[in-house]
């Protein structure tokens, strides 16, 4: 629902000038509950979609100028990315402040998908900006664009992401770190053949962390399974494809006790599908996310999750175009920034699915926190 109004104010459907939809037209549009309408419009306003004013309701936040509209002269960076979650939304304020204290004007342009893509990258070039950020689409094929901008003496930085073949200034992830640390988390908390579900499958940051999950496997000396790796993307898989698959896996000799994902969407994907009537999958499951957490920590239901400095890669970002944009004729390099591992005690925030009595639905329970000095025996 978040995302159809995005996109929704991405193709320009709603004014800045005139109020955006109220909680009851989201209700009544979507068929969803006040509580779910509030956390929707709540969310837009934390990635900075839409702003509240006082006393007038939500409207959509004001657009960024035009591209075409750069001024001759001036020191433009363009900040090109697929428009999708707060994550992007975070990374974006922080180089936009950074940009700004040092003297730049920032462009935002946002990409439908890897075609439009390398035509963005083209469009800014040819308006006039003076440096890219560029945050690559999953698969994204933009490595010869972004060397013919390169040649043409415009300054690209990439984000969250790097193309192996091309020699750019990048600001990414640890994340070999990330996929290993998250690992032997859930592996010090006993789970000993966890499975990994991912949203993307063509970015180094997935190759990367996916390196990182076998080494911390093989530390531990446990098998490396293939069915519990496979680089597909379990978030667009059809509902029976995933529930298919989630069934194999529960019903395999090992058992299935712990799910990493790649991040908060595809979590909540496999909740849905977890708690869905069509399964009946007892036992317990912790989840973990490779990239989770946001501003305010430890998301519900997650037993561990990496959370990433987001807005320092923005204003990394800034930094390494100011110092091109200043004549720097350093080598190229990669910034690479640490994210910060978070884990709830053992026995907490632990998803309890239990078999139906005939006719009842399946229920999904998360285990509640230890009440502050309760003894075991009263817990």
């Amino acid at each position: 629902m978040k995302e159809t109004l995005r996109q929704s104010i991405a193709r320009g459907e709603y004014n800045p000038d005139t109020p955006f939809v109220t909680q009851r037209e989201i209700v009544e549009q979507f068929g969803v509950s006040t509580t779910t309408a509030v956390r929707a419009l709540s969310e837009l306003v934390a990635e900075g979609v839409v702003v509240r004013k006082r006393g007038q309701g939500t409207f959509v936040a004001p657009r960024p100028p035009d591209l075409a509209r750069a001024r001759p002269g001036s020191t433009t960076i363009a900040y090109v990315s697929p428009d999708s979650d707060g994550h992007k939304h975070i990374l974006q304020r922080g180089l936009a402040a950074e940009a700004a204290r040092l003297g730049h004007r920032l462009l935002v342009a946002n990409t439908r998908d890897q075609n439009h893509e390398e035509r963005t990258l083209l469009e800014v070039a040819e308006s006039g900006a003076d440096a890219v950020v560029l945050y690559p689409w999953d698969g994204s094929r933009a490595g010869r664009v972004v060397t013919e901008l390169q040649s043409r003496g415009v300054a690209v930085v990439l984000v969250d992401r790097y193309y192996p073949g091309v020699a750019t200034d990048a600001v990414v992830f640890d994340d070999f770190a990330i996929g290993f640390e998250v690992t032997a988390a859930v592996i010090g908390r006993g789970h000993r053949a966890p499975a990994l579900l991912w949203s993307e499958r063509d970015t180094t940051s997935v190759r990367d962390r996916r390196t990182g999950y076998f080494r911390a496997l093989r530390e531990a000396g446990l098998p490396e399974l293939p069915e519990r790796s496979v680089l597909d993307s379990y978030f667009d898989m059809s509902q029976p494809r995933r529930r298919e698959r989630l069934q194999r896996m529960f019903a395999e000799p090992e058992g299935l006790s712990a799910v990493i994902c790649a991040n908060a969407a595809t979590m909540g994907v496999l909740i849905g599908d977890l708690v869905t009537p069509e399964l009946e999958l007892p036992g317990h499951v912790e989840l973990a996310s490779m990239d989770d957490g946001g501003p305010e920590g430890l998301s519900p239901l997650a037993a561990v999750a990496a959370q990433l400095p987001a807005r320092e890669m923005g204003v990394e970002a800034a930094k390494l175009v100011h110092e091109r944009l200043s004549g720097s004729s350093a080598p190229k390099r990669h910034v690479v920034l640490t994210a910060h591992l978070k884990a709830a005690g053992k026995g907490q925030r632990m998803l309890s699915l239990t078999r139906p009595e005939p006719g009842r639905p399946v229920e999904g329970r998360a285990a509640r926190p230890a009440r502050r000095g309760a003894s075991e025996a009263e817990e």
